[in-house]
């Protein structure tokens, strides 16, 4: 008796479900599992985690600013080779070079670097490490004019 009434049900129901939504449901499900899949796929952001600078304070003599060490690390706290790192002050130029690239322990030095016409007393040096595919890090070292 019970097939009877379902044999002349045209609502197309799946146990008190319309057709329509059980379609909706597998869609958004086969939908959902495919994104996911996608995020599954991307690389999670790289970034410098620091410049790991080695002075606290250059003295900068004569216009020309002391040495300034560099080891920069990535996100897993490993040396990252081939780093740009430059001084950003508008102030501040090299003779010859844009900046210096970071060898294969992630190690880089600063010389040779010039302080055009600043008066005595201190400046804060902005030291920036960039690279292609990694959020760039900006660090700070204090520089003493004589």
């Amino acid at each position: 008796m019970k097939l009877r009434r379902l044999k002349g049900n045209r609502n197309g129901g799946i146990e008190g479900l319309p057709l329509q939504l059980m379609i909706v449901i597998m869609v958004a499900t086969m939908g959902t599992a495919i994104i996911m899949g996608w995020m599954g796929n991307i690389d999670s952001p790289h970034f410098i985690k620091t410049l790991g600078i080695e002075e606290n304070v250059v003295v900068v003599d004569g216009g020309v600013i002391g040495d300034i060490s560099i080891c920069v690390l990535d996100e897993s706290n490993e040396p990252l080779e081939g780093v740009s790192v430059m001084i950003m002050n508008k102030q501040v130029r090299h003779p010859s070079l844009d900046f210096v690239t970071t060898d294969a322990n992630g190690r880089a030095v600063l010389t040779g670097w010039q302080l055009e016409s600043y008066p005595k007393g201190t400046i804060k040096l902005t030291v920036t490490g960039f690279m292609s595919g990694y959020t760039e890090c900006t660090e700070y070292v204090e520089g003493i004019i004589r």
